[in-house]
């Protein structure tokens, strides 16, 4: 119940944070905890978890509780809005297991192992119409020579070196070092980004659009693609087992 707490506690935080464009909370992360615990990162976002009234919630919390019900594991949170930091943190053997919509692509598959949550998504150009209601980017080709921005260490910066050699011109990419991918979604929205672009995924952006009717998401930059929770090679037994647990029927 104490996790539980201190969980709400930090998603508030960084809530209230972004409510109020001040820094990030940096890249530390809580006590781990010992034992049996499972430490567990996991992304404030949309699908990770967010924080209604005072409950928390997102399909990936859940899906996680239901993991630790299952085998009757305890298992403490430690939210994150930086893939990177929580890349760092499992890495380091802080937590085992990074809860988020990572892309599950060939870099990463030669560094971590995935569970699949049975998901698949998207990147599309994040930016704000004016005040007629038009958009800057309405193309991909109409990026070139533009600035993209995109948090620090994001899987996202490949495929836009991609996407820019394939529309054969150059798109600058500048990586943030404070900010996620639905914090500078927030910075876009409010006019505070350099330049007004971000790439996200199609349900931060979704979510986004919602909370700020200005923003326009209309511009796909990837096609699908399958999203995982990493772990190290090395948890392959575990991974197995989170995903028994993820194939049981749910009442």
């Amino acid at each position: 119940m104490l996790y539980i707490f201190l969980l709400a506690a930090a998603v508030a935080a960084m809530v209230s944070i972004r409510q109020c464009s001040a820094p990030r909370i940096g890249p530390k992360i809580d006590a781990v905890a010992g034992g049996d615990t499972l430490n567990v990162a996991i992304e404030v976002s949309p699908m990770g978890v967010t924080l209604r009234g005072d409950t928390l919630t997102g399909p990936y919390y859940e899906m996680v509780r239901g993991v630790s019900e299952f085998y009757g594991r305890p298992i403490k949170y430690h939210p994150f809005t930086r893939l990177s930091d929580a890349l760092e943190w499992l890495r380091e053997g802080r937590c085992r297991l990074v809860v988020a919509d990572i892309p599950v692509t060939a870099d990463l598959n030669e560094k971590y192992i995935f569970v699949d949550p049975g998901r698949v998504d998207r990147l599309v150009l994040l930016q704000r119409r004016n005040s007629a209601g038009d958009i800057t980017v309405k193309t991909q080709t109409d990026l070139a020579n533009l600035t993209v921005w995109v948090p620090k260490g994001s899987q996202s910066v490949m495929r836009i070196h991609n996407l820019a050699h394939e529309i054969g011109d150059t798109i600058i990419v500048r990586e943030d070092p404070q900010y996620g991918a639905e914090e500078l979604g927030m910075l876009v929205a409010l006019g505070e980004l350099p330049g007004g672009l971000t790439v996200v995924s199609r349900t931060v952006a979704d979510s986004l659009t919602r909370r700020y009717p200005s923003l326009d998401a209309s511009v796909g930059i990837s096609f699908n693609q399958y999203r995982g929770w990493a772990m190290m090679p090395a948890d392959s037994l575990l991974r197995d087992s989170i995903t028994e647990a993820l194939r049981q029927p749910r009442n």
